[in-house]
């Protein structure tokens, strides 16, 4: 289970404790993710669900994010086909009329650009990671080295 006190490192107000507590609880009455992957997900999906649902579940993942995890787990379906597609065949045709790009290609472009949007919400890649990790109150120290003085 995510905590969020836990994870803080800087010296935090009776009040911020409070609050960090009580956010801390709110998250764990939230319905979990389901373990099992949804059965709209196709069969690449659904292998990629489960091997992201445990570490997932060691962050403040819920229920509510269904969506945006089955839509990462089929744009990586979805990028897996494509790559596979394009070393098959042909990435450029060329017929009378011209060039044709293989609309493969933009399966694949499409699909990537969908995982690099998502994952960072789900803290999937090591920049969300850290910005969950990293206290709150240090943040802000950082921005104004002079708040200390001021206290």
């Amino acid at each position: 289970m995510f905590l969020l006190l836990a994870e803080n490192k800087g010296n935090l107000t009776v009040k911020q404790q409070e609050d960090k507590k009580t956010a801390e609880k709110s998250m764990q009455e939230l319905q979990p993710l389901e373990v099992n992957p949804p059965d709209w997900l196709d069969g690449t999906a659904k292998k990629e669900y489960n091997r992201i649902i445990p570490l997932l579940q060691e962050l403040p993942i819920a229920s509510l994010d269904l969506a945006l995890v089955s839509a990462y787990c089929q744009a990586y379906s979805d990028y897996q086909r494509a790559t596979v597609e394009l070393a098959s065949g042909e990435t450029v045709t060329f017929t009378e009329r011209g060039s044709k790009v293989n609309p493969w290609h933009r399966v694949k472009v499409d699909s990537f650009n969908i995982i690099n949007s998502i994952a960072p919400k789900l803290g999937l890649t090591i920049d969300s990671r850290m910005k969950i990790f990293t206290p709150t109150e240090n943040k802000k120290e950082e921005a104004d080295p002079m708040a200390r003085f001021a206290k």
